[in-house]
């Protein structure tokens, strides 16, 4: 059987507040769920969450704001994806 994939990122947002309550949990749990309904609804089904890094290497201006001491977002990020699928 041949399937259509969909990646998508998964990134929960919660505040500081929200941990110090405990609330962080179910703010991830209802975040998940929209997604998994919103993608099921349209035929996916959820095949797993996967990690993956990803290197941001310095451009031409990053070099630039090395020379200066200046800060960049060069380095190596983990990020997390969702992947879903449907038949063809």
């Amino acid at each position: 059987m041949e399937y259509q994939f969909k990646v998508v990122n998964f990134r929960c947002e919660a505040t500081t507040s929200d941990v110090r309550r405990g609330a962080h949990w179910e703010i991830v749990r209802v975040q998940l769920e929209e997604m998994l309904t919103k993608y099921s609804s349209s035929g996916y089904e959820l095949v797993g969450q996967y990690n993956f890094d990803m290197e941001i290497k310095a451009g031409c201006y990053d070099a630039i704001r090395n020379l200066f001491g200046k800060s960049t977002s060069e380095g190596v990020y983990r990020i997390q994806q969702l992947v879903f699928r449907k038949p063809r």
